[in-house]
């Protein structure tokens, strides 16, 4: 396998799946990698936790309550 990876590695990116053998058994599969899907997440300051892109005063008058 050594000798022929790169066509190995090759085949195993068009989709197809390895099994390599160790005294005739089973020991590892080589599989084609699955793509990482990337999240989109526009607004994710605002929606994260409450208050995040709010100003800081009106954060402190809210918890505040109006007692000062």
């Amino acid at each position: 396998m050594k000798a022929h990876w790169s066509a190995v590695e090759s085949q195993v990116r068009d989709g197809e799946t390895f099994e390599v053998l160790n005294r005739g058994k089973p020991t590892v599969r080589i599989v084609p990698a699955k793509p990482v899907s990337v999240l989109e997440w526009d607004d994710h300051l605002l929606t994260a936790a409450p208050g995040v892109g709010t100003l800081s005063e009106d954060l402190v008058a809210e918890d505040r309550g109006g007692r000062y």
